[in-house]
């Protein structure tokens, strides 16, 4: 399993907030352009990138490595 490829413990998700509105954080995938839903891949970890959801501001933090990124100006906008 590459760095790119880990997520974080499930304990860890589990206590963690969002720094915005304190909301609760899923795990989850973004596609990173063509080829987002192949699942096969050939390991190199580039095609989807896990991040944290909040589905209360609609922030997507980044976790790079294993490490959640919790700084609101590196968070993406999703749409739902």
């Amino acid at each position: 399993m590459t760095q790119s490829q880990q997520t974080i413990e499930p304990w860890l998700r589990g206590i963690i907030r969002c720094p915005q509105c304190k909301g609760e954080l899923t795990d989850a995938f973004h596609g990173a352009g063509e080829g987002a839903g192949n699942s096969e891949g050939n390991g190199d970890g580039d095609s989807e990138i896990t991040e944290l959801r909040c589905a209360t501001c609609r922030l997507a933090y980044p976790i790079e490595g294993g490490v959640p990124v919790l700084l609101v100006e590196l968070s993406r906008r999703t749409d739902g």
